[in-house]
């Protein structure tokens, strides 16, 4: 036994009692009641999210309202005890608001008796499907969605969202598979998929500083470390001089006052060209005899007129051009020598400044200012930043063009090593393989059946289900009853699961009525073999229909639950009264 007893602290609800083996919940449907009246006030489908919801999972949408906000749901099961070989009646009670927290009873070895849901869930994890520490998956939500089932629309998925590989897995588990192998195809699984987006992204342009084009990027980034290089070396030879302003202000001063000199030098060595012209066109001693001699001509001839006064002018005149002539070549003979003198003055200093400045140019060339060197020492860091941003991208646009190669490469070892845990359990998969092949010629004599498992070629663990003949519904439906049944026994025998397996009347609805004794007296059968529970909830009129139909095949009394669902009136219903 599995589950003892469901209940509630709502007085009006009705407590349910269960036994060993098969278990029926019926629901009464009353004549006045069709095929539009909400099923949802009687419960059966509610039945099975309550035991999901005190297991572990999120409450139900439909729960989420102000008649259950003040109440909580309770359950009577029974676990594995501490002490191995045993069990421990357990007392579980889950409010419906808030949902995070439950209280614990009974259980030993666990001393926290409220709990939050996770720890909850991690004690289940452990102690009742023995799920290895630290596998990501399966969960025990996904566990219990294929033994207590509310999705009926694929035998391997407990859920709509449950993709592929986890399906794989969570069936793999069950059959006595290792999680850790089976697990890598999610990993597969996520690289194929971030490859993808990645590519589409880059093909979209919504990451504009990511390229894929490996050989251009590695181009730039060996043009940047090249230069990098060049200027770590430069900044190497760099000699830091906290003077350099100054030094460069003594440069510029001492060119300023060279250009002086040479301006000065040049203005002086013009005058010198004109003074040197100057005295070249200055009369000789012959010249000065030739123009007295014309000069007495003239005034003797005038002296004719005029004797006493022009003898008088004529020595006058005579001896004041002389003079003029002796005072300007005096005068140009010094000025010439002033200059010729300030020349080699001009020289003698410029020769010093030029010095001067041969010393600080030489400074300024063997140094660089501190400001020069911060900012070169700037420049070289985010030249190493561009060469390391480059690298990454680089990095990045390799991992992404070798996804596929590593995809085809991991997928390929995932094969190999699915492969080989099969081959290694491969008597827990014959034993499954035969059952459920068992089970299909039980309920179709017309039909062959049969359970493949294989590796697909993404690397997940496939398990498919196949009735042959047509894919009606109907058979859908069988071949989850018979896959449910195999994976809970095969589970139980190797300690991975608890004795419980649950469906509600949505499972059989679309199975024919022969169909439905053949899996109900397999349920029945096979929960007493193996010591679990199989809880079904069923509409009335539906089992009589089942019944009458199969001749007798199957008889309902010896497994129906006392408590009795009915629509008959707004109390009957599981919860005891309406809503929603």
């Amino acid at each position: 036994m599995f589950l003892k007893q469901l209940t509630s602290s709502d007085q009006r609800f009705k407590t349910i009692h269960f036994k060993d083996g098969l278990n029926i919940l019926v629901a009464e449907r009353t004549e006045v009641s069709d095929q539009g009246d909400s099923r949802n006030s009687i419960g059966k489908t509610s039945f099975v999210k309550i035991i999901r919801y005190l297991l572990g999972s999120e409450l139900p949408t439909e729960f989420k309202v102000e008649e259950l906000k003040g109440h909580s749901f309770r359950a009577t099961f029974e676990l594995p005890s501490a002490t191995a070989g045993l069990l421990d009646t357990v007392h579980v009670e889950r409010p419906a608001s808030p949902t995070t927290r439950l209280t614990v009873s009974g259980w030993s070895g666990l001393e926290t008796r409220n709990l939050h849901v996770d720890e909850w869930r991690s004690e289940l994890a452990s102690r009742v499907f023995l799920i290895p520490e630290g596998a990501s998956r399966p969960t025990v939500g996904q566990l219990w969605g294929q033994l207590i089932r509310s999705y009926f629309g694929n035998p391997i998925k407990g859920h709509p969202a449950e993709t592929d590989w986890e399906s794989g897995v969570k069936l793999g588990f069950m059959l006595g598979l290792a999680p850790e192998i089976l697990s890598v195809a999610g990993d597969v699984a996520r690289l194929t998929k971030q490859g993808k987006v990645i590519r589409s992204a880059v093909k979209e342009g919504a990451l504009t500083n990511l390229s894929l084009d490996s050989p251009k990027l590695r181009a730039e980034i060996a043009t940047a470390r090249r230069q990098r290089d060049r200027m770590q070396d430069d900044l190497r030879t760099f000699k830091v001089d906290d003077q350099y302003a100054e030094h460069q202000i003594d440069a510029d001063r001492l060119s300023a006052s060279i250009q002086k000199l040479n301006d000065e030098a040049l203005a002086f060595q013009r005058r010198a060209r004109e003074l040197e012209q100057a005295l070249a066109d200055e009369i000789n001693e012959s010249e000065h005899s030739e123009l007295s001699t014309k000069l007495f001509k003239v005034y003797s001839e005038i002296g004719l007129i005029l004797p006493d006064v022009v003898s008088r002018r004529y020595e006058e005149v005579a001896n004041f051009h002389q003079s003029i002539v002796r005072n300007r070549r005096l005068f140009l003979a010094q000025e010439q020598e002033r200059v010729t003198t300030r020349l080699e003055a001009i020289n003698v200093e410029r020769r010093s400044l030029d010095s001067q400045r041969s010393v600080a140019m030489e400074l300024l060339n063997e140094t660089v200012a501190l400001e020069t060197f911060l900012t070169a020492q700037r420049d070289l860091a985010e030249q190493e930043a561009k060469v390391a941003d480059l690298g990454r991208r680089l990095e990045a646009a390799d991992s992404i063009n070798t996804i596929n190669d590593t995809v085809k490469l991991k997928t390929a070892e995932l094969i190999a090593s699915v492969r080989a845990e099969l081959q290694e359990r491969e008597e827990n998969i014959d034993k499954a393989i035969s059952l459920f092949s068992s089970l299909g010629s039980e309920i179709y004599s017309d039909r062959e059946s049969s359970l493949l498992i294989d590796p697909t070629q993404n690397g997940i663990l496939g398990v498919t289900p196949q009735i042959s003949g047509d894919s009606s519904v109907g058979v859908r439906s069988v071949e989850i009853f018979m896959l449910d049944m195999v994976c809970a026994i095969t589970a139980m025998e190797i300690n991975r699961g608890p004795r419980i397996l649950v469906h509600d009347s949505h499972l059989f609805d679309a199975i024919d009525s022969r169909q439905v004794a053949s899996c109900l007296n397999i349920g029945a059968r096979l929960a007493e073999e193996h010591g679990f529970q199989y809880l079904v909830a069923l509409n009335s009129d539906f089992l009589d229909t089942v019944e009458i139909q199969s001749d007798g095949a199957f008889d309902a009394a010896p497994y129906l639950l006392t408590t009795r669902l009915t629509d008959e009136t707004d109390t009957g219903g599981l919860f005891g009264f309406r809503f929603g």
